[in-house]
């Protein structure tokens, strides 16, 4: 791959991207070009796919103590059972209190929620309470780093930007997708095209989340970029995250969204932007690098190493004739359906290709 600093994104060889999520593309529906619009340009435009991507790309919102809701930035769903990926930055305000394993207790007065993509919607009408799932579990990894105000030597720790969340109840499967995700992506190159995805445009009508429906209304938009710097180790001691520098234009909002490399593949996380200067299309942007930030231990069991289409569970499974039913995430979950279904089903650790009926027994 070669290219010159001064060409157009447009003008990149592995121009335009190619999305999709992980169910459209095991079953071979059409994908999606990822091309802006006539008059738009591929530094910011709005992305019209009411049924693919925002099935599992998603606009995080903050319910205070009286239930008023402010739109907060992006998320994007790791499986089907509730599990999403976001900013640190977006949810760090919740947090109780630090917890030395990542994991915080949240503050009762605050709850993180996201929208569900329930496709295109002409009019005003109420968001289906199904469609809004509230956050209840939150993981963010960290790493010691010398504090520079403590002279005894103490090591203090920082959080990554990068946070796992997780919903209270699981999704209705007709509205949440997944996204292929390398957990052990390769490195980005320099001069790499790449593109994000988030919601830099959210308007609700301000009202108690109890009271639902609210009146929301959301731009999806993508931003094409170029990576300048490879940052392994974190720009400096306050910001530890492996990040990779991008020539792109990321506005507030896209915080937590995906971002794609040119094979359609998660490598990163919207993390930190620079705007554009005057007179300039594109500022500066880093990107959580998602290989260097999350160990492969840290990353959920759902999410199978080898194959970027597929999750892993278990399930009630029986040998002759070949049957399987239920795709829980917990043994003993799978053990429940096996009893009520007989003698001749037990629980098997399984993994599914995401929207078709194939599955692989594990072990």
């Amino acid at each position: 791959m070669t290219y010159t600093p001064n060409e157009t994104l447009e003008e990149h060889p592995h121009f335009p991207i190619v999305l999709s999520t992980c169910e459209d593309r095991n079953q071979s529906r059409k994908l999606h070009q990822l091309s802006p619009s006539y008059g738009e340009t591929a530094s910011l435009f709005r992305v019209q796919d009411p049924f693919g991507l925002r099935k599992a790309i998603v606009p995080l919102f903050h319910a205070d103590r009286a239930g008023i809701l402010s739109g907060m930035g992006t998320g994007f769903a790791l499986d089907p059972w509730g599990r999403f990926l976001t900013a640190d930055h977006v949810i760090d305000f919740v947090r109780k209190s630090n917890a030395s394993d990542g994991r915080y207790a949240v503050t009762p007065d605050n709850n993180v929620l996201a929208l569900l993509g329930i496709g295109l919607i002409f009019g005003e009408v109420g968001v289906p309470s199904e469609a809004i799932v509230a956050m209840t579990d939150y993981f963010t990894p960290a790493v010691e780093v010398e504090n520079p105000l403590d002279f005894t030597g103490t090591k203090a720790r920082r959080p990554y930007d990068v946070a796992f969340i997780g919903s209270r109840t699981r999704p209705p499967a007709d509205i949440i997708r997944n996204l292929p995700l390398r957990s052990r992506p390769t490195s980005p190159r320099v001069g790499e095209l790449v593109v994000a995805i988030g919601f830099p445009e959210i308007e609700l009508a301000h009202g108690p989340a109890a009271d639902l429906p609210v009146a929301i209304t959301e731009g999806m938009f993508a931003a094409y970029g170029r990576v300048s710097h490879l940052y392994p180790s974190g720009r400096d001691r306050t910001s530890p995250t492996p990040v990779f520098e991008v020539e792109a234009n990321w506005p507030s909002g896209m915080s937590g969204g995906p971002v794609f490399n040119a094979a359609g593949e998660v490598i990163g996380l919207v993390s930190r932007s620079i705007a554009p200067a005057n007179g300039e299309e594109l500022g500066v942007a880093w990107a959580t690098w998602l290989a260097g930030a999350v160990a492969p231990s840290m990353w959920p069991p759902s999410l199978d190493a080898g194959d970027a289409y597929w999750r892993n569970g278990w399930a009630a499974v029986r040998s002759d004739p070949w049957a399987v039913q239920g795709f829980p995430t917990t043994e003993t979950d799978a053990e429940n359906i096996s009893q009520r279904l007989g003698a001749d089903f037990s629980a098997k650790h399984v993994s599914q290709r995401l929207g078709t009926d194939t599955f692989t027994v594990l072990g």
